[in-house]
């Protein structure tokens, strides 16, 4: 089977290929959970679906068998192999640098703004989300009665 390289995300194809098939999620989640008892249900699909849920691997590929494709049509469900296989603590270093040159990664080009761009991004939500931590302890903290 050929895959594009312009996939489109879970988000978008599982209800496509879902209702193709005439399937409620209720009737895909019974399907998937026939094949792995992982736990899928009609409410994962639903938040699936809408972008709000992430399936790990495992879901996708239970998913994919219930609707009888191959799970490597699901962009994220790529995404997550590629990150096993490169994975230095899952597969060892030396596995990880050999799948690296085999997969030609190391051709794709990235500029150093583009990265540094988004670390920045990261670092502002980080520190942002430690920001509301914050301020969330000291709402809820008991107010201390000065004697």
């Amino acid at each position: 089977m050929s895959i594009s390289p312009f996939m489109d995300s879970i988000r978008q194809k599982l209800p496509e290929l879902r209702k193709a098939k005439g399937w409620s999620r209720d009737r895909l989640s019974h399907e998937a959970f026939a094949i792995d008892q992982e736990g899928t249900s009609g409410a994962l699909i639903t938040g699936i679906e809408r972008g709000t849920r992430r399936p790990s691997a495992r879901t996708m590929a239970a998913l994919a068998a219930a609707l009888q494709v191959d799970p490597r049509e699901f962009a994220e469900y790529r995404l997550a192999l590629a990150r096993h296989v490169l994975d230095e603590e899952k597969v060892g270093l030396d596995q990880a640098i050999e799948n690296l040159e085999e997969s030609n990664l190391e051709e794709i080009e990235v500029s150093l703004e583009e990265i540094k761009r988004h670390s920045h991004q990261r670092r502002g939500a980080v520190a942002r989300a430690q920001e509301l931590a914050e301020e969330t302890v000291q709402r809820v903290q008991p107010k201390r009665r000065s004697p």
